[in-house]
């Protein structure tokens, strides 16, 4: 299932990339105990996750445009300490294979993950308003989009529109 993926490729030698994904962990869980806690689950469902509004899509899309701003620009950090770190002989902190995948991956946030939702969320929030469509009902196709983008595969094109 996973092809050539076996326990080897994780680099348990490395502090950065395990610490780093033990903090993502840590803040996911921690978010998905809050939301449970106060038991947000079923407004959340009902007046986010399914919702066909157009001003809540736009605002989706611009939340994981946000979250994923946040990412790149600790990449961006990243970078900037290596080049600072590596004068002369110095290595810096980081080997050379993680500093190019940590350019590749910033380029690739930067344009896929913010770029383009920012700009989407704009255009879903904006410009039914300005069509003087303000009350503009998105179908399910649409709506799924943002959850779609954030999981990094396309929605289902298939669902019957509403109207």
């Amino acid at each position: 299932m996973l092809g050539r993926l076996t326990w080897s490729a994780i680099p348990f030698d490395e502090p950065l990339p395990l610490l780093s994904g033990a903090v993502v962990g840590v803040v996911i869980l921690a978010i998905l105990v809050t939301v449970t806690v106060r038991g947000w689950w079923p407004y959340l469902w009902r007046e986010w996750l399914t919702s066909v509004d157009h001003k809540r899509i736009g605002v989706m899309y611009v939340a994981l445009g946000l979250v994923m701003l946040l990412r790149g620009f600790s990449d961006a950090i990243m970078m900037r300490t290596q080049q600072a770190i590596a004068i002369g002989t110095a290595q810096g902190y980081l080997p050379p294979q993680h500093y190019d995948q940590v350019f590749s991956a910033h380029g690739t946030i930067m344009i896929f993950f913010v770029a383009m939702p920012l700009v989407i969320g704009l255009m879903n929030f904006v410009m039914p308003l300005q069509t003087r469509r303000a009350r503009c009902r998105l179908s399910r196709a649409q709506f799924s989009q943002p959850l779609a983008h954030r999981n990094g595969r396309p929605a289902d094109q298939s669902v019957a529109r509403h109207r």
